[in-house]
C-alpha cells in the first residue's frame, strides 16, 4: 500500500485528492497545510468573497466526507520543517515524522514583499490566505481610503470589491501601465478606463518611497515626494513560488521546482504540482511556472496518472480568468510573441485575439464565452486565422481559419 504525503494546502492538494479519489486510489494520505482550515478556494478570496458574495461555507473545495471516505490523515496548523529524503520522510514543526512512498509538493506562491520604509504598519495588507481576507473584510468600511499597490489582476480586482464596498481606492502601478506583463497595450488600456469610469484612481509610473503613521498606516508618500492619505494599503506586486523546502532537500529548483512530464522532480519519489512547480510544456516549447487553477487541475491528472501507472495526459492550453465590476475576463493561451491584436466587439463585451504571424497564440474574451471556447480549440490545433473574418462578431471563431 502505497503511503502518499502532500504538503500543502490549495487547490493543487485538493484536485489531487479530488482525482484520486475518482480514479479509485487505495493508499494511505496524508495532506498538511499550515493552515486551519481544509483546503478552500483561493482565486474567489479577492472576487466574490472580498465583496461579500460568497460566504466561507461555500470556499471548500471538496466535502469532508471525501477526505473521511479515502481516510485521508489531515495535518492542520502544522508545517513541515524538513525533507528527509534517505529515510523517505518529513519532519514537522513539533518533531512529529511522518514516512512516505511519495512525497507532493504542492505548496504554492507567496506574495512579493515590499521592503519600504514602514511597511511593518498595522493596515498594510498582502491577499493570500483565507486569514488575510477576513481582515479585509473586517476593516473595510465605506468612505475611507485604500491604497492598492501594483496593477496586476490581484490588485485590480481587490480595487473592484473595495469600489463596491463603498471605499475610495487609489491604485499605484509603477510600470508604464497596469497589466504591463500580461496583456496588450490596448487591453490594458480598456481596464484603466474601466476602472477609472468606476471612481478608481490610477496612477502609473508610480513608486512608493515609505509609508507613513505612528502604529497604525495614514499615507503613502511616493518617491516624487508626494503623500497620499490612506487608512488601508494592500500590496499585490507578484509572488515568488514557495520552493524553500526544495531548495533545503536539494531539489532542482529554477523559479519554481523542476517537474517532468509525469510532475516527477530531481528524487523519483518526490512530485510537485500547482504553483510551486516548472514545467516543460510540448506546446510553448520552453519552461513554464503557470499560476492557475487550470494548470492545478491538469498537473492533478498528471500526477494522479504517475502514481496509478496509467498513460500520462497531455498538458493542455494554459487559461485563466479575472472578474472586476461586471465584466468577466476569461484567458486562452500565453501571448509572448505576438506580432498582431485583432479586437472582436466593443464596449462590455468584446475579445482580443493574439497572432504570432497569422497563427492564434492567445485570447482575452470579455463577457465572451463562446470566443474563449473556441480559442482554445484553435490554440491547440495551432490555427491560423484570416484577421478581417476574425473581426466579424457574425462568424463564430472556428469559421475564421485560412
Amino acid at each position: 500500500m502505497q503511503k502518499l504525503v502532500i504538503v500543502g494546502g490549495g487547490h493543487a492538494a485538493a484536485q489531487l485528492i479530488r482525482t484520486l479519489h475518482k480514479r479509485g486510489f487505495d493508499g494511505e494520505i496524508a495532506l498538511i497545510t499550515e493552515e486551519a482550515v481544509l483546503p478552500y478556494n483561493r482565486p474567489l478570496l479577492s472576487k466574490d468573497y472580498l465583496f461579500g458574495e460568497v460566504g466561507e461555507a461555500q470556499l471548500p473545495l471538496l466535502p469532508a466526507a471525501i477526505y473521511d471516505k479515502l481516510g485521508v490523515q489531515v495535518c492542520l496548523n502544522s508545517r513541515v520543517e524538513e525533507i528527509d529524503r534517505t529515510r523517505r520522510c518529513v519532519r514537522l514543526q513539533d518533531g512529529q515524522q511522518l514516512p512516505y512512498d511519495q512525497l507532493v509538493l504542492a505548496t504554492g506562491a507567496n506574495p512579493r514583499q515590499l521592503d519600504v520604509p514602514g511597511c511593518q504598519l498595522e493596515g498594510i495588507h498582502y491577499l493570500k490566505t483565507l486569514n488575510d481576507a477576513r481582515r479585509l473584510q473586517e476593516s473595510f468600511e465605506p468612505g475611507q481610503h485604500l491604497s492598492v499597490i501594483g496593477g496586476g489582476y490581484i490588485g485590480l480586482e481587490i480595487a473592484s470589491a473595495a469600489r463596491k464596498l463603498g471605499l475610495e481606492v487609489d491604485l499605484l502601478e509603477r510600470g508604464e501601465r497596469i497589466l504591463g506583463r500580461v496583456v496588450a497595450p490596448e487591453v490594458a488600456s480598456y481596464f484603466h478606463t474601466l476602472h477609472e469610469d468606476q471612481g478608481v484612481g490610477i496612477r502609473t509610473e508610480t513608486q512608493v518611497a515609505e509609508f507613513l503613521g505612528d502604529g497604525h498606516v495614514t499615507g503613502v508618500r511616493l518617491e516624487s515626494g508626494e503623500s497620499l492619505p490612506t487608512d488601508h494599503v494592500v500590496i499585490g506586486i507578484g509572488v515568488e513560488p514557495a520552493e524553500q523546502l526544495a531548495l533545503a532537500a536539494g531539489l532542482k529548483c529554477d523559479n519554481g521546482i523542476l517537474i517532468d512530464a509525469s510532475c516527477q522532480t530531481s528524487d523519483v519519489a518526490i512530485y510537485a504540482l500547482g504553483d510551486c512547480a516548472r514545467q516543460y510544456h510540448p506546446h510553448y516549447q520552453r519552461w513554464l511556472r503557470l499560476e492557475s487553477v487550470q494548470n492545478c487541475t491538469s498537473q492533478a491528472a498528471m500526477l494522479a496518472s504517475a502514481l496509478l501507472n496509467t498513460d500520462t495526459p497531455a498538458p493542455e492550453v494554459p487559461w485563466f480568468w479575472s472578474s472586476q465590476f461586471d465584466r468577466r475576463l476569461q484567458i486562452a493561451g500565453l501571448n509572448t510573441g505576438y506580432t498582431q491584436v485583432i479586437q472582436r466587439g466593443t464596449e462590455a463585451d468584446c475579445s482580443w485575439l493574439y497572432l504570432q504571424d497569422g497563427q492564434l497564440i492567445a485570447c482575452d474574451a470579455i463577457n465572451r464565452p463562446a470566443d474563449f471556447l473556441q480559442a482554445k480549440k484553435l490554440i491547440a490545433s495551432r490555427a491560423r486565422l484570416n484577421p478581417e473574418q476574425a473581426r466579424d462578431l457574425s462568424r463564430p471563431l472556428t469559421e475564421c481559419i485560412c
